[in-house]
């Protein structure tokens, strides 16, 4: 059995570790493909939007349904796609209604019996809000790139939560899919972190995380929620 950490918060990324980013993106650019009459792959497309999307938040700050918009009309035109005005609107508006893995109402049900839950989102306001309708559940935090004025992996985030949740961070439990993004930040910022293994794994884990789950179930029962 793994250890239980003595924690009072478990904050997660949200986009990937509790919704179901991959599905509802590729679902979004195949009905936009079909629309335009185009047979570009869906995955393709996502393998070029991902790079340019992450170069983008590394840039001066911008609301997150712009860098939509951008990233989405440059990687259309890198495959020499049509872009319609009203595509990246499109773009924020679905990112709103994804669902979340089927393990997170269960697990996020459980885990607030024992912890606070806490969420850093590199997105809007007016998305999350959306979104938080999907998870039955209440948060105790929601931050956002909005208020930060910054996106993961900057530390401005982490340093933000930490503030705002007001206790040691590794009293913080910090869970997610993505390394790059939120497992490593948070591991420099002192938080205990948690791998939720929503994809596949490198081999070998730089930082290497506090505890790797396959769900939130699994979370929970290592949590003993």
């Amino acid at each position: 059995m793994p250890p239980v950490f003595d924690v009072d918060w478990i904050t997660f990324d949200c986009y990937g570790t509790l919704i179901d980013w991959d599905l509802g993106l590729r679902n979004f650019l195949a009905r936009l493909l079909v629309n335009k009459r185009v047979s570009v792959p869906p995955e393709e497309v996502i393998k070029a939007w991902e790079p340019i999307q992450y170069r983008m938040v590394q840039q001066p700050y911008r609301r997150y349904r712009e860098i939509l918009a951008r990233s989405l009309e440059e990687t259309l035109r890198h495959f020499k796609v049509s872009v319609d005005p009203e595509d990246g609107a499109k773009f924020a508006t679905a990112m709103g209604s994804w669902r979340p893995f089927k393990d997170v109402p269960a697990g996020l049900a459980r885990l607030r019996r024992k912890y606070k839950l806490g969420i850093l989102t590199n997105t809007d306001k007016d998305i999350i809000h959306r979104t938080l309708a999907h998870f039955g559940v209440p948060f105790d935090l929601v931050l956002t790139a909005e208020e930060v004025r910054a996106y993961k992996p900057s530390p401005k985030g982490f340093a933000q939560l930490l503030e705002k949740v007001g206790v040691p961070a590794n009293r913080v439990m910090h869970a997610a899919f993505g390394i790059k993004y939120d497992l490593g930040p948070s591991t420099n910022a002192g938080m205990r972190s948690c791998l939720v293994k929503r994809g596949p794994v490198p081999r070998k884990l730089t930082p290497q995380p506090n505890l790797e789950v396959t769900d939130l179930g699994a979370l929970a029962d290592a949590m003993e929620a």
